[in-house]
């Protein structure tokens, strides 16, 4: 089964075109699916409309009662998706503005069958490309893109903080229980880099495939704060950076004698 977990604040106008788009390349792809929409404190309908695909989608809403960030948002949604994932589940995380695009997610999905754990959706990959960010968007995301693959390097790997994302359920149980719950910490959208470069340090096989992304098709605008993202950046890429081996080495041994069942609670 592909469980989807897709971060949501006030999201009314792209929810119904996303959970619609799905929907129809599961259908495509033959797989069965379950979508968790994690809203985050939406003040509009976006829960309301997620619901009402209910009847032609399994979907699931989880709110927060208030916005609590991205960081929180994605504990919440793995949280609740390791609670109903067998150990050969597939975990597929992905932006809930329609800018992820699913015509690659069968590429994606084949690579974790053949043995990957971690595949990301790239579009900095060769092949991959952005369409439709403003200028000054894009070039943050190139510098923050380089300076992670220079301090942090993963082989074959090109996007650093990109949500769209599969992950093989029984690793990523692993994974949260190896670092005790602390695979994600901050709140904002370096959350997914810490998580990546937290991943990377263990003994598993990450993957890409190129991606086009195309901004054009959001509707409203980013929920980013720029400075404040950039800010965040910079302090995870020095924390990361002072992380002692014995600490990595640990986090190894950890995960290397955890069984793919550990019932241990993220």
């Amino acid at each position: 089964m592909i469980i989807f977990v897709i971060p949501a604040y006030d999201e009314e106008e792209n929810i119904a075109a996303l959970l619609e788009s799905t929907r129809k390349r599961m259908d495509v792809l033959g797989r069965a699916c379950r979508v968790l929409v994690i809203d985050d404190g939406s003040q509009d309908r976006t829960a309301e409309i997620a619901g009402s695909f209910s009847a032609h989608l399994p979907v699931e809403i989880v709110r927060h009662d208030s916005n609590r960030g991205v960081g929180e948002v994605f504990r919440t949604g793995f949280r609740r998706a390791l609670e109903i994932a067998g150990p050969d589940d597939i975990i597929v995380t992905k932006e809930a503005d329609n800018t992820s695009d699913l015509s690659i997610l069968g590429s994606m999905l084949t690579k974790i069958d053949a043995g990957y754990d971690v595949v990301l959706a790239s579009c900095f990959a060769p092949e991959g490309k952005i369409l439709g960010s403003t200028l000054d968007r894009h070039v943050l995301s190139s510098v923050a893109n380089f300076l992670l693959r220079t301090f942090f390097p993963i082989p074959g790997v090109h996007t650093y903080s990109s949500f769209y994302r599969a992950y093989r359920a029984d690793v990523l149980r692993r994974a949260f229980s190896a670092y005790d719950g602390r695979l994600l910490e901050l709140r904002g959208f370096a959350c997914m880099v810490e998580m990546l470069i937290k991943l990377s340090r263990l003994p598993i096989l990450v993957a890409e495939v190129p991606m086009v992304l195309q901004c054009d098709l959001r509707k409203g605008t980013s929920k980013m704060t720029r400075v404040k993202t950039i800010l965040e950046y910079l302090w995870l890429i020095s924390r990361e950076i002072l992380r002692s081996r014995a600490e990595e080495s640990r986090v190894r041994a950890v995960f290397g004698g955890l069984s793919d069942v550990d019932p241990r609670p993220l």
